[in-house]
């Protein structure tokens, strides 16, 4: 099962979806994992400014292009510690999975998600 996971440092849950530095994926099957650099976030910081259209007061928007990339990278479950409600519309329009999780280290994370707590 792929599992996918907003991260500052590939090690902890990070707090805000849309301000995460990226997003890592992890094959519970073969222990492989994928980063995905948060686009968004990455042009907000080099533009130093706030972005435009649908998503402009509501954040960034991650949320109308992250469920995509996830889909076809075969993530079955996303894991935040919070999902607005465009995300979690987004994520259920590709069939993806939410669990919202209050862990801190990824690997506690991923065990709580394993054993269904």
């Amino acid at each position: 099962m792929k599992i996918a996971l907003p991260t500052n440092d590939k090690k902890t849950l990070a707090p805000r979806i849309g301000m995460a530095k990226g997003f890592l994926v992890i094959d519970t099957d073969t222990n492989e994992t994928t980063y995905i650099q948060n686009e968004a976030l990455k042009e907000y910081i080099k533009e130093h400014k706030k972005l435009h259209g649908d998503c402009g007061e509501h954040g960034l928007g991650v949320g109308q292009v992250l469920p995509k990339k996830l889909k076809e990278l075969g993530v079955e479950i996303f894991v935040a510690k919070f999902f607005g409600e465009g995300m979690l519309g987004n994520l259920d329009l590709y069939q993806i999975k939410t669990y919202v999780s209050k862990k801190h280290k990824i690997k506690d994370v991923i065990e709580e998600v394993l054993n269904g707590d």
